[in-house]
C-alpha cells in the first residue's frame, strides 16, 4: 500500500528551482514512484524532476499531497518527511550565506551591506549604467533557426545525449570551485539539464521525426508554458533559468554557428553582460557608450579581457551560470577593481559609488598632470613605462596616459575574425599610423602569435589537445612563411616614418632566432630591390616566455638586440599550469620567490650581454611588485594604458636603492605567504616631513548621511593629498576603534583615531558637516580624525586626542568653529588649540 505525505509549503518563495533540486536529488536517490500534487492547482508531477515540481506552482501556504509507493516506499516517505521539515532552513541558510556579508569587501562598502554576484576582475574601474544582455533571444526566434534535415532517430538521440552530457560535465566540473548561492544557482541547472522529464520529452519529441535542435527547443518551450502561469513572479523568472539551459545546450550540439551573430548596438552608456565576446566584436563596438563589461565565458588572460584593460573599461568574468537571469533595465553597478555586480542597487550605494567615481577622477586628474614626464624614482633611476596595445586605434589613449612608447602591440588582432589575412598595404597603413602618433617614441611590433588561444580559421591550423604548448607563434613562421615575411615587409616599410623594432614570440631555442634574422634580412634585400625606404638598423628583440630562454641569453643575445618577458606565459611554463584553468589557478603564483628568482635571474644574464630587458605581461601594472621590479633592474615596464599614470605616479615616490634592498629580502623568502608578507608595508619610499595639519585635509561643508560617509569621505581625502597608498585599510583602521567604543565625544563633535599601517603622513582631518549625522548615539556635525603612523611615538595620537578633547570642553572653542566659513577660519582655530605653527 503506497504512503501518503500532506505538506504545507513553508517557503516564502515557494518551490523554486534550488528547493525543487533538494527535493529531485533525494527522491532519485529510491526505487519507488513519487507523486506531488499541489491541491491549489490541481497540477500533479513526478517528484524525481525538478521542472515537473517547479511546474506545480506550489506557493507559500498551499497544501501538497505526495504518494509514494514502491518496495522502498517507506524509506522514502521518511526521508523526504525530514527533508520537508528542514527545507525551509536550508532555504534560509543559503540566503544566510548571500555574500553580502564577505568581509573582503572595504568596510565602508560592507556597511551598507549591498547584495551582489562576486566575479573575477579583468579591469579595474567602475560603471553605473543600464545593461545590455546580450543572450536574448526567444523560443520562436530558435524554432526558426532550427536546421530541416532529419538525419534518423538514432542519430539524433544520440546528438541530444551527447550534447546534454557535455554540458552536464562541464557544470559538474564547475560546481568543484565555487560555494554559497552560485553554488545553488548552479545546482538548479544541473537539475535542469539532468531532468527526467525534460530528457524524456526531447526523446519523444524525436520520436515524432523532430531533429534533436527542434525537439530541445519544443520541450524547454513546452516547460516555459507551464511556469508562464505561475502567480509568483520569481517562479516566472525561472523560464530564463531554462532559456539559458537551452542556449548552451544548442551550442553543445551544434556548435555556435546555431545560434544569430546579432550586431551589438548601444543607444546610451551601457553595461554590456556578454557570453562569449571575440576580439573582432569587441573592437567593432562604440567605446564611447561602453560603460563597462561582465564577460561570462571569457578568461582574464584572453585577448579580448586584454583589449577591455589597454583601454580601461571596467570588466569581470566568471558569472556565466548567474547572470543570465533576468533582463532587468534598471541601472547596475560594476565595480571592477573588487570584481563586483551590484544589479540592483539602492540610493546609498548609488551614493557610495557615484563618490567614488568622482575620487578616483580628481586621483587620475592629479596623476595624469605630470603623466608625460619621464618615470625617475627619488634618487634618479629611470624607468620606462610603455603601453600594451591590439589595434591602432588604442595608440592615442596610450600616449594620452603618458605612454614612453608602445611595448607591446599585438599584431595578430589584424589577422583575426576575417576570412583571409590582412594585405601587406593594409598592415603597412596601420602600423605607420601607430609610429606616426608615437612621434619618435619606440613601437614594438610584436609579430604574430596565433594558435592556442588564438586560433585564425583561413591557416587551418588543426585543433590540439594542449595548443598552448604545441604549434603556436613563431613554430608556425616556417609553414607560413610568406605570411611571415609579409608581416615584416609591413614593419620595415612602417620604420621608414618612425622608430619601429620587431620582437618574436615563444622563443625556445637559438636556432629559431637565427632563423627569423636570417628570414629579416631576405626580406630587407627584397626591399632595397624595390628601393623602397626603410630603418635598416632596426632592432630585433625576443620574448622571454620559454623557461628554456633563461639558460640560453647568451648565445640569443648574440643575434637579438633586447628581451621582453611575457610574464603571463612563463608563469605558467614555469609552474606546468594554464593560466586560463580556475582548478589550479592557485598553482599560478606571481609571488613564488622561484619565479620572482627567475625574474632576477634573467635581468642580470640579459644586462651581463649588454642588452636591455623589459617586462610586459599583467605583472608589470602590478602596484604590490613595481618595488622589486624597479629593485631588479627592469629597463622598461609595459601594461595596459589604463595602469600607466598610477605606476608613473608610485615611481616617482620610490627609492631605488631601498627597493634593491627589498629584493634582496625577497629572493631570501621561502614562500609566497613571506614575499606577500614583505610586500604589505615595503620600506621603499622616499622619506619626507609633512604637517600633521593641513588646509588640504579640512573639508567644509560636506555632504554626507551617514558616520560611514563621513569617514569614508576623510580617508578617501587622506588618499588624494598622498598621505595613504591604501584608503580602504585606512578606513577598516578608523573602524577598528570605532566598534570597540563609537568616537563622538558631545557637543555635537566626533574624534575618530587610530594608529595605522596605512597613513604615510600623521594627519589631523577635519570635515564640518552640512547638517548632523547619528555618530552611534549621538547627534554630530563636526568631526576631527586623528589618523597616527603606527611608528610614531606611543603617546603621540593621546596627546592630540586630549588636547582637542579638552579644547571641546571649552564653549568659546565650540563657538568658535561653528561660526568658521571657510577652510582657513577652521585651520587657524584648530591649529592655535593644539600649538601647530601657522
Amino acid at each position: 500500500m503506497a504512503e501518503q505525505l500532506i505538506y504545507t509549503c513553508k517557503l516564502i518563495e515557494g518551490i523554486h528551482a534550488r528547493p525543487a533540486g533538494h527535493i529531485e536529488r533525494l527522491c532519485n536517490t529510491f526505487r519507488a514512484d513519487i507523486r506531488w500534487e499541489n491541491t491549489r492547482t490541481g497540477i500533479t508531477a513526478n517528484a524525481k524532476s525538478a521542472l515537473a515540481l517547479v511546474g506545480t506552482d506550489t506557493l507559500l501556504n498551499d497544501l501538497c499531497e505526495i504518494t509514494v509507493c514502491g518496495e522502498d516506499e517507506f524509506d522514502a516517505s521518511l526521508q523526504l518527511t525530514d527533508l520537508l521539515d528542514n527545507l525551509r532552513h536550508l532555504e534560509e541558510a543559503s540566503l544566510a550565506d548571500l555574500p553580502a556579508a564577505d568581509t573582503s569587501l572595504p568596510r565602508t562598502l560592507r556597511e551598507m551591506h549591498p547584495v551582489y554576484l562576486h566575479g573575477t576582475r579583468i579591469c579595474g574601474g567602475i560603471a553605473i549604467a543600464r545593461p545590455l544582455i546580450c543572450q536574448s533571444i526567444s523560443f520562436a526566434q530558435l524554432e526558426n533557426l532550427a536546421p530541416e534535415e532529419f538525419a534518423g532517430q538514432k542519430e539524433e538521440i544520440s546528438r541530444f545525449r551527447e550534447g546534454i552530457n557535455a554540458l552536464k560535465n562541464e557544470k559538474i566540473t564547475r560546481l568543484e570551485n565555487i560555494c554559497g548561492v552560485e553554488r545553488d544557482i548552479i545546482e538548479a541547472h544541473l537539475s535542469i539539464i539532468s531532468d527526467i522529464t525534460f530528457s524524456t520529452q526531447v526523446e519523444a519529441n524525436i520520436d515524432q521525426q523532430m531533429n534533436a535542435y527542434s525537439a530541445v527547443v519544443s520541450a524547454a518551450s513546452a516547460f516555459c508554458e507551464i511556469l508562464s502561469h505561475s502567480a509568483s513572479k520569481y517562479i516566472k523568472e525561472r523560464m530564463l533559468d531554462v532559456m539559458d539551459i537551452t542556449l548552451q545546450l544548442l551550442m553543445k550540439m551544434h556548435g555556435e554557428l546555431a545560434l544569430p551573430q546579432l550586431e551589438i548596438v548601444f543607444t546610451e552608456p551601457t553595461l554590456l553582460i556578454a557570453d562569449r565576446l571575440t576580439p573582432g566584436k569587441f573592437l567593432a563596438l562604440d567605446k564611447s557608450l561602453l560603460a563597462g563589461m561582465v564577460l561570462s565565458h571569457t578568461g582574464k588572460t584572453s585577448h579580448t579581457a586584454i583589449l577591455a584593460r589597454s583601454l580601461g573599461i571596467p570588466t569581470i568574468t566568471d558569472l556565466d551560470d548567474v547572470l543570465m537571469a533576468g533582463e532587468k533595465r534598471q541601472r547596475m553597478v560594476l565595480d571592477g577593481n573588487l570584481g563586483l555586480l551590484i544589479p540592483e542597487p539602492d540610493a546609498a550605494v548609488l551614493r557610495y559609488y557615484e563618490s567614488e567615481i568622482a575620487v578616483c577622477a580628481v586621483k587620475q586628474k592629479q596623476m595624469l598632470t605630470k603623466v608625460q614626464d619621464l618615470a625617475l624614482t627619488d634618487d634618479g633611476h629611470r624607468l620606462d613605462v610603455l603601453a600594451n596595445i591590439g589595434s591602432s586605434p588604442e595608440a592615442e589613449n596610450a600616449f594620452n596616459q603618458g605612454a614612453d612608447g608602445i611595448g607591446l602591440y599585438r599584431t595578430e588582432m589584424a589577422f583575426m575574425d576575417r576570412p583571409q589575412p590582412p594585405s601587406e598595404e593594409d598592415l603597412v597603413r596601420q602600423y605607420s599610423e601607430v609610429l606616426q602618433q608615437a612621434n619618435e617614441k619606440p613601437v614594438i611590433f610584436r609579430t604574430i602569435d596565433i594558435g592556442g588561444d588564438k586560433p585564425v580559421e583561413y591557416l587551418n591550423i588543426p585543433e590540439e589537445e594542449n595548443p598552448f604548448l604545441g604549434y603556436r607563434a613563431i613554430r608556425i613562421y616556417p609553414e607560413f612563411i610568406s605570411l611571415f615575411k609579409t608581416q615584416l615587409t609591413a614593419i620595415l616599410r612602417a620604420s621608414a616614418t618612425g622608430h619601429a623594432k620587431i620582437m618574436i614570440p615563444m622563443i625556445a631555442s637559438v636556432d629559431e632566432v637565427i632563423w627569423c634574422r636570417g628570414v629579416l634580412e631576405e626580406v630587407k634585400a627584397g626591399l632595397k630591390s624595390r628601393a623602397l625606404p626603410f630603418n635598416a638598423a632596426i632592432e630585433m628583440g625576443v620574448m622571454l616566455e620559454v623557461p628554456s630562454v633563461l639558460f640560453a641569453v647568451t648565445e640569443i643575445a648574440r643575434y637579438a638586440d633586447f628581451f621582453s618577458v611575457g610574464s603571463n606565459d612563463l608563469t605558467q611554463y614555469l609552474f606546468a599550469a594554464d593560466r586560463g584553468n580556475t582548478r589550479v589557478e592557485k598553482v599560478y603564483d606571481n609571488y613564488s620567490p622561484a619565479f620572482l628568482r627567475a625574474l632576477k635571474f634573467a635581468v642580470d644574464e640579459v644586462h651581463r650581454e649588454g642588452r636591455w630587458i623589459g617586462i610586459c605581461g599583467e605583472l608589470a601594472a602590478d602596484p604590490l611588485l613595481l618595488p622589486v621590479l624597479a629593485g631588479m633592474g627592469f629597463d622598461e615596464l609595459s601594461m595596459s594604458a589604463s595602469a600607466i599614470p598610477a605606476i608613473k605616479n608610485d615611481i616617482s615616490g620610490l627609492n631605488q636603492v631601498k627597493c634593491r634592498q627589498l629584493v634582496a629580502k625577497i629572493l631570501a623568502a621561502g614562500n609566497s605567504s613571506q614575499v606577500k608578507s614583505l610586500l604589505t608595508h615595503p620600506d621603499v619610499a622616499v622619506d619626507i616631513s609633512r604637517p600633521i595639519l593641513t588646509q588640504g585635509c579640512i573639508l567644509n561643508n560636506v555632504a554626507a548621511g551617514s558616520r560611514n560617509e563621513v569617514i569614508k569621505t576623510l580617508t578617501d581625502n587622506l588618499w588624494l593629498q598622498s598621505r595613504t597608498v591604501n584608503r580602504e585599510k585606512l578606513a577598516e583602521d578608523v573602524w577598528k576603534r570605532e566598534d570597540s567604543f563609537p568616537t563622538a565625544v558631545g557637543y555635537g563633535f566626533a574624534i575618530p583615531h587610530t594608529k595605522s599601517d596605512y597613513i604615510s603622513h600623521s594627519t589631523i582631518s577635519i570635515a564640518k558637516l552640512q547638517e548632523p549625522v547619528q555618530w552611534a548615539e549621538q547627534s554630530v556635525n563636526i568631526v576631527i580624525m586623528l589618523t597616527i603612523r603606527k611608528d610614531s611615538s606611543d603617546n603621540e595620537h593621546m596627546k592630540y586626542f586630549s588636547q582637542l578633547a579638552r579644547k571641546i570642553m571649552n564653549e568659546d572653542f565650540r563657538n568658535e568653529i561653528s561660526r568658521s566659513k571657510t577652510v582657513s577660519e577652521i585651520y587657524k582655530t584648530v591649529a592655535q588649540a593644539i600649538d601647530v605653527e601657522l
